[in-house]
């Protein structure tokens, strides 16, 4: 349903399109504009991407369903096939469909134009005949093919490059024939495949070669044309390959598309793979759930049959269990102690594996059709409950497979959940509508007990349901008519059970989650394609998610990290998701002051559930949280002592808790090691970074671990691919002896004994007798690493690297050769003296390496990852900047309080309002203390802002009335910030006049001859933010933002945030224009402070501004000269002149960011850009309009007020 654009130059995936709503069927590139891209979809629906602006350009709507699609090589037409037969063609310039011809339904299988000629189609249909048709002319000539032996279809066909009628044609049975379609005769015939053939790519580098694909092995088969076998086998991968197709740009190399969703490129030149995307799910993803004791691994249950296990922190599988064919997998469930995993099939069957290996435990049909939920027990015996189509919830021993109770339902049993508190309570959902609860306890030895309590309510099936986790008689159900209902199900309890009904989806509800430690937040997610979140208490839905492009079936957070949401759909991803905003000023408290957080603890379960068994608004929603992990935590940071500077331990438990951002697990021992701390429980087996110190030793660790027989779960392969995975660790950080040894394990004695010699001469020596006593040889191989390690030249390996996209591969060499570990140049042979010292060319070139790396995460929407590139090089300023850059406030926080570094005044703010906006004035105001102006100015004006004067008198500097004396002696000595933030601080009566002063005072300092320091002009503006602009005149209102506006301007100029600068001139500009301002800077004045701003990285734009501003006739002399000036500049800077990307000004993309915008009809469109936002969206006051949330907090870095000009503040934490 989304377009995957990945980056040939570095293997990256570039972009990610919403494209269709249903899934798409075919693509095809245009052979002439490389930027232009043609999908079809069985929504019926055929469109042309602008792929680099993300726009579609053309669409067409049509009655059938489009199956296979092809671009001609003029250029500006498509054909295309339908289920129905119908070959057409689509002039999308035009707009205009014309038929072609018909076939039977649904028989064809290939559709291709000719290279050269754009009026010569060629059409493989199913009963293995293929049809030549020639538009100019409108004549078919017939291929008879298969059609008249065996019948077996078309898989591919393929034009000779070389040629005008030879047509290379492969069969569904393995064979493979060059034909002459002008005569339609065979010119010759291939051995035939046993695993057979269904994609085919012509070499254009070697003339007369071509290679073959099937989808039952990962091969790729080199073949001529001349020969009738192949010339040779290239192992490509684990699974099977779907297609191949050839890459222009490079004449040796093929994309390849595997079974398991994964995305390769072979070079036949060299016979390697270049790259390899992680595998995913080939379909529908109907169940996800986390490992219960470690929230780095889920498991997720598909339609493809698999059953896999992920390390989120890779995005790697770190298990593959395989159910069988034709065994879609419908749910999933770990048992007690995560050692075993259980699913359910759409055959009925339960399988069990061991976690530890993938062996198969036991595979037991229980149900007669689909078996469609299972949930394992944590309580008791630990059993099992699935439920089926047969309507029966059976109930099963997990030790042996068999079932202890079939209970009998009126219809299919959809739903089924265990109560986690209470033993033997179990609950399932039925086609009939009812929620139902059996004692099982209550009924031992009964085969097919009763319900105890029967809940009627919902008009349709019921689909999921699940126990509160912390409320034990509270349990909800999602529903096929859309909604979702809250229930008491307790046995005991006399009154309504129905305690709430939620309305909101439009399709079947599915997913269903409740938070662990908010006991009215609700997950849900629903055939409509949309994640839901729910306060319950209130019957009110906080926030929708559109991002996945299908139905939503699968939920689940860890109770270790309750704010991280993971999310399974039809659409074939598997999605995460923060809520940490929901709790964000508990993080706050929490963060200030660790020791506290048994403050945010709830009291008692009745606190946590009154709000939701009373009537909607008669009881207020808890601020505090309810689970087990929460007070576990609060336990944990009671012994870390109440001082500050806060611990890294407590920071390290609080973040992990509270948020999550890719990399998390490795941030911690990187500051650990700057810090010179020991962690008391060291990091986990799952880190990707390492700091500088530890990074060689590391290294060395994991390679002796991947060489040793103790193969651990998740480290895939036979012997000799561990053994050469661990050799060329060895050979990065520099100890060529282990890399010989372990090469030489590995049956790669040639290789081993070339490299000997740069250890000594006497080490080749001894290899080489060691290699004659073997008796055997080894192949040859074509990698170059060794080598160049052997002779000295580490930067060319580092470079190498770099240029495949091994950066990881690429910081460790650059590393070992700063630290003197690699052989230089000049040195032959090893000897006793010590390691040279560290080069200072080696250490910048380490930098550099880290700065390369961490641009690249950053380009992926991955700024924690890319501050821990520069944080594994002792460079914590960097990596704070990093992170500032990124609009991480939270994290950069923490990472400056951690190393030392200066905090930034602005996300002092930021976070002090978020305290102050949940009422929690002490803490906002103990932030502030941090503020360089914060006792000045910022401290005074949080207590003017403050309802209850009384509460705020220990820590506020002055009065009410000492303000207002401070007014009048600041306006007798003509001191206007002192009297400013006097008249903002001595009460309402006096913020007109705070205004007016400001103002004054500001456009004053605009139009002094001598400039102006923003130092000045934040003085007379930071009061003005906490006046309630808004409520004042248009006069007050429209000045207040002009200088707002202009303030934040220059600020945004000097910080290099370009991305702003339209925006902000514009609003100026709207502002001056629409209000009929008197104001002392010009509208031309503000287009080249523009100009000179977006420079550095719209040359073109800046350029076209700045020939505008010179064509106007009443340019001011000054401005004219500096326009000139600029201009010229302009034209003679060379195109790569710009600020370096790592560390230069500007912003960076946000977690997230890189992922698709949702379907055009639900994307939000900022109001700043007027483009669709990607990413995390921020809505603006009139609850209608929006910007991205990175530009919400770029924005509210220079300017306090809302872009949409009503004289509100922005508040985007």
């Amino acid at each position: 349903m989304a377009l995957h654009i990945f980056r040939l130059k570095d293997k990256t995936l570039h972009k990610m399109i919403a494209a269709h709503e249903r899934a798409i069927s075919a693509i095809c590139w245009s052979p002439e504009d490389s930027n232009l891209l043609a999908s079809c979809s069985v929504g019926s629906r055929i469109a042309i991407w602008d792929i680099e602006n993300e726009e579609e350009l053309h669409a067409v709507k049509i009655t059938d369903v489009p199956l296979l699609m092809d671009w001609a090589s003029s250029g500006d037409k498509v054909a295309f096939a339908t289920d129905t037969g119908h070959i057409m063609l689509w002039e999308y310039k035009v707009q205009k469909q014309t038929k072609l011809f018909s076939v039977a339904a649904k028989s064809v299988k290939v559709l291709r134009w000719h290279p050269r000629n754009a009026n010569k189609l060629i059409v493989g249909l199913e009963d293995g005949s293929l049809t030549v048709y020639d538009q100019q002319t409108a004549k078919k000539l017939q291929i008879v093919g298969k059609a008249k032996t065996s019948k077996d279809a078309v898989t591919d066909a393929q034009w000779d490059p070389l040629s005008d009628d030879y047509l290379l044609v492969s069969f569904a049975d393995g064979s493979l024939t060059l034909y002459d379609a002008s005569n339609q005769k065979e010119i010759h015939s291939f051995d035939k495949q046993s695993q057979g053939i269904n994609s085919m790519a012509w070499a254009k580098a070697q003339p007369g070669n071509f290679v073959t694909v099937t989808d039952r092995v990962g091969v790729l088969r080199l073949w001529n044309v001349s020969q009738r076998a192949p010339l040779a086998q290239i192992k490509v991968g684990l699974a099977g390959v779907n297609c191949v197709k050839a890459i222009p740009s490079e004449p040796n190399q093929f994309v390849l598309s595997f079974k398991n969703s994964s995305v390769g490129v072979c070079d036949i030149e060299t016979r390697t793979m270049k790259f390899m995307s992680s595998p995913g799910h080939a379909e529908t993803i109907f169940d996800v759930a986390f490992h219960p004791q470690d929230p780095d691994m889920l498991a997720t249950a598909s339609y493809d049959g698999h059953l896999k296990v992920w390390q989120i922190s890779t995005s790697e599988t770190h298990r593959d269990m395989f159910a069988g064919k034709d065994m879609l997998l419908y749910g999933l469930a770990f048992g007690p102690g995560a050692a075993k995993i259980c699913a359910v099939s759409s055959t009925g069957f339960l399988l069990i594996w061991k976690l530890d290996n993938g062996e198969q435990l036991v595979r037991q049909q229980l149900h007669t059709g689909q078996a469609y939920r299972c949930e394992w027990s944590s309580k008791g015996a630990g059993q099992i409950a699935t439920g089926g189509a047969d309507g029966i919830a059976c109930v099963v021993d997990p030790a042996t497979g068999n079932s202890v109770n079939r209970i009998v339902h009126p219809q299919p049993v959809y739903g089924v959940a265990w109560h986690p508190s209470q033993e033997g309570i179990l609950a399932t959902g039925c086609q009939d509508g009812h929620v139902r609860i059996f004692n099982l306890l209550q009924a031992p030895g009964t085969v097919d007990p009763k319900a105890q309590v029967v809940m009627k309510g919902h008009e349709a099936r019921v689909f999921n349901i699940v126990f509160h986790p912390v409320c034990p008689n509270i349990i909800a159900s999602g529903s096929d008519d859309k909604t979702i209902r809250i229930w008491n199900w307790s046995p005991t309890f006399t009154g309504q059970r129905e305690l709430r009904k939620l309305t909101g989806h439009t399709s079947h509800v599915r997913g269903l989650l409740w938070n662990t430690e908010l006991p009215h937040i609700l997950f849900t997610g629903s055939w409509d394609s949309t994640i839901r979140v729910w306060d319950v208490a209130e019957s009110r839905c906080l926030y929708v998610s559109h991002d996945h492009h299908a139905d939503v079936y699968g939920l689940s957070l860890h109770p270790r990290r309750p704010f991280f949401l993971v999310s399974s759909s039809r659409d074939t991803t598997i999605r995460f998701w923060i809520f940490e905003d929901i709790v964000r000023p508990l993080l706050v408290q929490a963060l200030l002051h660790p020791e506290s957080l048994s403050d945010l603890l709830g009291d008692s379960v009745q606190e946590a559930s009154l709000a939701m068994e009373s009537p909607v608004g008669q009881v207020p929603v808890p601020k505090k949280l309810f689970g087990k992990a929460s007070r576990a935590l609060a336990t944990e940071l009671q012994t870390l002592g109440a001082a500050r500077p806060v611990s890294l331990q407590a920071y390290q438990k609080l973040l992990n808790f509270f948020m999550y951002r890719q990399g998390m697990e490795d941030l911690w021992g990187l500051v650990s090691q700057i810090r010179g701390e020991t962690l008391p429980s060291a990091p986990g087996a799952h880190r990707s970074f390492f700091h500088e110190r530890e990074m060689v030793a590391c290294q060395k660790s994991k390679a002796l671990e991947l060489a040793s027989t103790r193969a651990q779960i998740g480290i895939a392969g036979k012997q000799e691919e561990r053994l050469l995975k661990a050799a060329q660790i060895m050979c990065r950080v520099g100890d060529l002896r282990a890399y010989c040894r372990l090469t030489a394990q590995a049956g790669h004695w040639e290789r081993a004994i070339c490299i000997a010699p740069a250890v000594s001469h006497q080490f080749w020596q001894e290899l080489c007798a060691e290699y004659m006593d073997t008796l055997s040889a080894a192949t040859d191989t074509e990698e170059v690493a060794p080598f160049l390690v052997g002779i000295g030249r580490a930067s060319r390996l580092v470079d190498s690297y770099i240029e495949r996209s091994e950066l990881d591969s690429a910081f460790v060499v650059a590393k070992a050769d700063c630290d003197g570990l690699l052989p230089c140049a000049s040195s032959s042979s090893a000897s006793s003296a010590p390691p040279p010292p560290p080069n200072p060319s080696a250490r910048a070139r380490l930098e550099d390496v880290a700065g390369v790396l961490a641009q690249r995460h950053l380009e992926q929407g991955e700024p924690l990852q890319a501050a821990m590139c520069f944080l594994a090089v002792s460079q914590p300023s960097r990596a704070v900047r990093t992170l500032a850059r990124a609009q991480e406030v939270m994290l950069a926080f923490a990472l400056s309080d951690l190393l030392g570094e200066p905090q930034d005044p602005v996300f002092l703010k930021l976070i002090s309002q978020c305290a102050e906006r949940d009422d929690r004035l002490e803490l906002a105001a103990e932030i502030l203390q941090m503020h360089p102006q914060g006792p000045s100015v910022h401290l005074p004006l949080l207590a003017a802002r403050a309802k209850d004067q009384a509460g705020v008198r220990p820590w506020a500097p002055w009065t009410v009335e000492q303000h207002q004396e401070r007014l009048a002696a600041a306006l007798e000595v003509g001191d206007r910030p002192a009297a400013v933030l006097s008249a903002v601080c001595g009460g309402p009566a006096t913020h007109t006049q705070a205004v007016q002063l400001g103002v004054e005072g500001l456009c004053e300092l605009f139009a002094r001859p001598g400039g102006w320091s923003l130092c000045e002009a934040r003085a007379l503006l930071d009061p003005l933010e906490s006046v309630a602009i808004q409520d004042m005149g248009v006069k007050e209102i429209a000045s207040s933002l002009a200088c707002a506006a202009y303030v934040g301007l220059v600020e945004a100029s000097m910080m290099g945030l370009h991305e702003l600068m339209f925006p902000l001139a514009q609003t100026l500009r709207n502002i001056i224009t629409h209000q009929n301002l008197q104001f002392p800077v010009s509208t031309a004045e503000i287009s080249l402070l523009e100009a000179s701003c977006t420079s550095h990285r719209a040359p073109a734009q800046a350029l076209q501004q700045l020939t505008s501003l010179l064509e106007g006739s009443d340019l001011p002399p000054n401005l004219r000269a500096a326009c000139e000036q600029q201009a010229a500049a302009l034209r003679q800077r060379a195109p790569a002149d710009e600020w370096p990307d790592v560390d230069g000004p500007g912003l960076a993309m946000m977690a997230g960011g890189h992922l698709p915008a949702c379907y055009k009809r639900f994307a939000k469109t900022s109001v700043l850009t007027n483009q669709r936002i990607k990413g995390p969206a921020f809505q603006l006051e009139d609850r209608k309009m929006h910007v991205s949330l990175s530009d919400a907090l770029a924005w509210a870095r220079v300017n306090a007020f809302s872009p949409l000009n009503t004289g509100c503040k922005i508040y985007p934490i």
